[in-house]
């Protein structure tokens, strides 16, 4: 860039300002100004105007400390812990009274091996917890006659309960899974934790 300059021998620090001059205007440079516009909706049309800019966006940003980051996220989680409890207890009064009930059935003596269960104790697994079984249809093939208290096939010596079919065939389901089928139809938000910390694997009898 070409530089004039004036010379004024009268001038005090002429030379001085010489070189003021000389290098104040080969060293300047425009600054670059950068314009960004916003885009926003209106009425399902996107406009870009000097008028839609959001008034979030022009708000002084907010620094938040590293304590209160932690402070922020310690808070969230507890709240979403406490929204857990609060299903759980749901869950759990829920699925409690069907486990006591099922388990007084078998285990109660009140019903022999081979017994057929009373119509009332019938229409209560029918209804609340048998639907709920991932292999629902194929349990029930043909049609349910009636249920009964058996031995389990697989587990020697474990009482559990079984299907009798209105063709004779005789099947055998799991009442806990037929719990854990309710809770994930009923409760899909919370199922997985749920059953995680309640439900525990069972192992087989090393006797069969």
């Amino acid at each position: 860039m070409a530089a004039t300059v004036s010379r004024s021998p009268s001038a005090p620090n002429s030379g001085f300002r010489r070189n003021w001059v000389l290098h104040s205007r080969s060293s300047y440079r425009v600054p670059l100004v950068c314009v960004l516009k916003t885009a926003s909706l209106d009425g399902g049309r996107v406009t870009g105007s000097h008028d839609s800019y959001a008034p979030s966006l022009l708000r002084k940003p907010v620094v938040i400390s590293q304590q209160n980051y932690h402070k922020e996220e310690e808070e969230r989680d507890g709240s979403e812990s406490d929204q857990f409890a609060d299903w759980e207890d749901r869950i759990l009064e829920e699925t409690v009274p069907l486990v006591g009930f099922v388990r007084t059935i078998i285990h109660s003596g009140k019903y022999k091996i081979g017994d057929r269960l009373s119509p009332e104790h019938e229409k209560v697994i029918l209804e609340r917890l048998l639907p709920y079984h991932p292999a629902y249809e194929t349990k029930i093939g043909c049609g349910v006659e009636s249920l009964m208290v058996g031995f389990h096939p697989e587990f020697k010596g474990t009482r559990c309960m079984f299907i009798v079919r209105k063709d004779g065939e005789v099947v055998d389901f799991s009442y806990w899974k037929c719990v854990k089928g309710l809770i994930r139809k009923k409760y899909p938000l919370f199922a997985d934790a749920f059953i995680l910390k309640h439900f525990r694997p069972r192992r087989r009898n090393k006797n069969i």
